[in-house]
């Protein structure tokens, strides 16, 4: 009996053990948090042959975690093999099987008990120097809820930092734990190849594109604790930038091209190359806004849209040889189209004025060599669903014509046809014109920012096809590009009017805002503060300040905009007086000695000022006196002013003032006048009155 007990008690020992102390390989459980594990020979000897252990290593505290950290492995390859299970026994999930010089690492327990299970097992060929792992523990996992709280440039209503080429992005970060901050580290992922640490960051990208930065925050519990946040960074460059992952289809329709909170969408389907085991012809672009019309958008192709960045490095004929086929409703619009590699995207939306509007411009590898006589196509096909009257709207303006190469083309650069509509051609990359490497896009000609817009019946159901083919073959790509935002389906006040953009009016005339939607109700404001009484979709305004309207479609959908609102000073005629000359032969008027009297305090430099012989002349600015320094005019003759603005020459004021030629005053003749001398001859002069001389001289002539 004292044997069993004995053997008893060295059982319950080896079951469960709190040691702070290192560990051999053996059987049994232990509670422990700190140490080292080896294998059986120790820090300095080789493990055993034939041996097979099962060791089980918990937390001392409940809640917490088992973490080994390996730091030697080496055992004899597909022989002597450790196997570790997340859980307090063999039955818990597999971690990993390791043998040879397979380090496992770290290794971190997340079953409920906190504990690792190892199972050694070694054969009797051979040994060698074994494992160490440095044992620890962790606690659960605080919540942990990271931030980007700033940017400089700031992010846009959508969330995406915008920056030129060159110019910094300096970043903010924080984060809110559940427990302590203390020990957490903030690391930054800038989607280039670079990475920073801290909570204030700046960086600089070395080439345009969209990067997603990730913001990663751990605190030390060796669980690996984390919480991470991105935010998108569009780096502008003088070339179109294309991202194919960023948005969906359906994003790129509802968040790009449409992008209002009143748009009804709906229906969206695509097709492109990629739906055909080809290329994808549909992508999201960005550019600087200035060496290309668009800041954003969407781009549709015969090819692949990723090859549409910029700048021309030579022909585009991507797709080819595939299954991917025409489009018949493209066809249908275009009836001497034969397409191929057809791109579209389509779906329904209901308008909320009675027109509706967007920007795009077509580009393509056809301009030069083939713009006199072959033409890749596309279409913007709206479709009545009431009426299934279908229209398209990519025509030459004040046409019907489809725009492609054939009907907007510059004969300079293919003298083997005329120029067609060259007003609406942008550019060229070819030979004859601009250097390829000034070419936004790797097309080699593109036109200029067209507008399509049609007039519909507000709150009815519409569709629309975006398509876009080549024709015939599949080389020569071509593309079209939509501008982000501007499809308008009514509440838009439209651009800021004001001097700089030349498109301000003077002080006195009106200018009517209008939200072109007259069955929603509207609240306009002038600077903030509401305008009693103005409740239609029409403001008359004729003061300078910031517009702002409110237009409330129905309960769940409202809209609202601003316009700058900026009116001209108009010019003055300060003061002003008639001129006179003498009557004497060639005497002549110098019109400009009222410049300074005209003008008063204002500066000279941004007003003109002209003089002319009728009143209608004045207004209408024609016909003005060539030489108004040496002006031949008559006497009691009105002159006529006009002083105007230099910016818009429009913004003007007329006066007059008269000519007179005075006649010569004449000198009657007069007695000599004799004095006595009553001194004697003292030889002192006297006094003569030569006033008296005065009605005399005048005769009838009147004294003023």
């Amino acid at each position: 009996m004292r044997k069993r007990l004995l053997n008893l008690f060295f059982i319950l020992l080896n079951i469960s053990f709190a040691f702070s102390q290192d560990l051999l390989m053996q059987n049994g459980t232990f509670n422990q948090c700190s140490g080292t594990l080896y294998d059986s020979g120790g820090a300095a000897g080789n493990y055993g042959n034939n041996e097979n252990f099962v060791m089980t290593i918990c937390p001392e505290n409940a809640g917490d975690f088992v973490h080994l950290d390996f730091t030697v492995f080496n055992s004899q390859l597909n022989a002597d093999i450790l196997t570790i299970y997340d859980g307090d026994d063999t039955t818990g999930t597999v971690i990993g099987v390791y043998d040879g010089s397979d380090d496992p690492g770290a290794v971190q327990a997340t079953a409920t008990s906190g504990c690792l299970t190892l199972e050694w097992v070694s054969n009797g060929a051979a040994n060698t120097t074994g494992f160490a792992a440095t044992i620890a523990c962790a606690t659960a996992c605080q919540t942990i809820t990271a931030s980007i709280d700033s940017t400089t440039p700031a992010a846009d209503g959508s969330g995406i930092v915008t920056v030129p080429l060159g110019d910094p992005v300096d970043f903010v970060g924080s984060a809110a734990f559940s427990e302590s901050p203390d020990g957490a580290t903030y690391v930054w992922n800038y989607d280039d190849g670079q990475t920073d640490n801290g909570t204030n960051v700046s960086h600089t990208y070395a080439n345009p594109g969209t990067y997603n930065v990730t913001l990663t925050v751990t605190d030390p519990n060796p669980t690996g604790c984390s919480d991470t946040v991105t935010i998108t960074v569009n780096v502008l460059g003088p070339y179109i930038v294309v991202d194919q992952t960023q948005y969906t289809t359906e994003e790129l329709i509802e968040d790009v091209l449409v992008n209002s909170p009143c748009a009804s969408v709906s229906n969206i389907t695509s097709s492109t190359g990629s739906d055909f085991g080809s290329t994808n012809g549909i992508g999201y672009f960005i550019s600087d806004g200035t060496s290309f019309p668009f800041a954003s958008g969407i781009v549709m192709t015969t090819g692949n849209a990723a090859n549409a960045e910029g700048p021309e490095s030579g022909t585009l004929s991507d797709g080819g040889g595939g299954a991917w086929g025409g489009d018949t409703d493209l066809e249908a619009a275009i009836p001497a189209l034969n397409s191929n590699n057809a791109t579209f995207i389509e779906f329904d939306f209901v308008p909320l004025a009675n027109t509706i509007s967007f920007n795009f411009l077509f580009a393509s590898d056809e301009y030069g060599t083939y713009q006199c006589s072959f033409a890749d196509g596309f279409a913007f096909l709206l479709t009545d669903t009431t009426t299934s009257t279908t229209t398209n709207l990519a025509v030459v303006p004040g046409t019907t014509d489809p725009v492609s190469v054939l009907t907007i083309r510059d004969q300079q650069f293919n003298n083997g046809c005329t120029s067609e509509n060259v007003a609406f051609f942008d550019s060229y990359y070819g030979p004859g014109g601009q250097p390829a490497i000034n070419s936004p896009t790797n097309f080699l000609g593109h036109t200029v920012s067209l507008q399509a817009a049609a007039t519909v019946t507000p709150n009815i159901t519409y569709h629309i096809k975006l398509v876009i083919a080549d024709h015939n073959d599949t080389a020569f790509d071509s593309a079209v590009f939509l501008e982000a935002g501007s499809f308008d389906l009514g509440g838009d006040l439209g651009d800021d009017i004001t001097i700089a953009a030349n498109t301000a009016q003077c002080y006195g005339d009106t200018i009517t805002l209008d939200t072109a939607v007259p069955s929603a109700t509207h609240a306009w404001y002038l600077d903030g503060t509401l305008i009693p009484g103005e409740t239609t979709s029409t403001l008359t305004v004729s003061e300078p300040g910031e517009y702002s309207v409110d237009v409330v479609f129905s309960g769940s959908c409202a809209a609202s905009d601003s316009v700058i609102v900026e009116f001209i000073p108009n010019p003055i005629i300060d003061d002003v007086s008639d001129l006179a000359v003498c009557n004497a032969v060639g005497a002549t008027f110098d019109l400009t000695e009222n410049d300074t009297l005209i003008l008063g305090t204002q500066d000279p430099t941004e007003f003109t000022i002209e003089y002319f012989e009728t009143l209608a002349d004045a207004e209408s600015g024609n016909n003005a006196i060539p030489n108004p320094t040496a002006y031949v005019g008559t006497n009691g003759q009105t002159i006529f002013i006009r002083i105007e603005d230099n910016i818009t020459q429009s913004c003007y004021e007329t006066g007059t003032f008269l000519l007179n030629i005075l006649d010569l005053p004449v000198i009657n003749p007069v007695p000599d006048m004799h004095v006595c001398d009553d001194d004697s001859n003292d030889g002192v002069g006297e006094e003569f009155m030569l006033t008296d001389q005065d009605l005399g001289i005048l005769g009838v002539q009147l004294p003023a």
